[in-house]
């Protein structure tokens, strides 16, 4: 059965660590493939600033060459809200065979109680959890409640918290600054070649 890792998030824009907690689960959990899913919107986030098309140029140009790795246009596809439950739904339908894990944030995982139909999220996929600067990867008991054999459905992987955010490269773009040092050079050149970021007010939150 096809083990494969759900990677859901803005990617406003995709970033080295993104490349390396999807390099890392997919090592250490044996998984097919990982799909990076960026979110058409995201119901807790602010408004992606790069568009959807940009969104998944960058993707692609990151993930270029990285064995085991693909960008899916599902979310940006389906109209309103990305909501997850939706997406795992689609992917069910689309790859019945395959086995689903969401790779999440410690942050992101404190969140699922606020999530549409979280309980379901469990029930379709099994959650891997990656650190995050500032979280526990304790599953908090909210979560636990969500599903009967929620201990059993939520891994931990444990490794280094990577600390890069996106909202840190929008802001570093609008002043002009490099970002060599937390995108791959390809991204970085997609950005500069199409002016994304620049002066457009980037500290508002988003999705790392």
């Amino acid at each position: 059965m096809p083990r494969l890792g759900i990677y859901g998030g803005t990617f406003d824009p995709v970033h080295c660590g993104h490349l390396t907690v999807a390099q890392s689960v997919r090592e250490a959990f044996a998984l097919s493939r990982i799909l990076f899913i960026p979110a058409r919107q995201s119901p807790l986030r602010a408004p992606p600033l790069a568009s959807a098309n940009d969104r998944l140029a960058m993707i692609g140009r990151a993930i270029d060459g990285a064995p085991g790795l693909e960008v899916s246009a599902i979310d940006i596809e389906r109209p309103g809200p990305s909501y997850m439950v939706d997406t795992l739904q689609g992917l069910a339908a689309q790859r019945p065979a395959a086995e689903l894990f969401l790779i999440l944030g410690a942050d992101a995982l404190d969140e699922l109680p606020a999530w549409r139909q979280a309980g379901r999220i469990l029930a379709a996929a099994q959650i891997i959890t990656v650190p995050r600067p500032g979280h526990s990867t304790e599953t908090p008991r909210e979560v636990l409640d969500l599903h009967p054999n929620a201990e059993q459905r939520i891994l931990v992987h444990e490794m280094p918290a990577v600390d890069i955010a996106a909202s840190r490269i929008r802001a570093a773009c609008a002043r002009g600054r490099p970002i060599d040092a937390w995108v791959p050079r390809a991204v970085a050149e997609y950005i500069a070649a199409h002016h994304l970021y620049a002066a457009s007010g980037t500290e508002q939150p988003g999705a790392i």
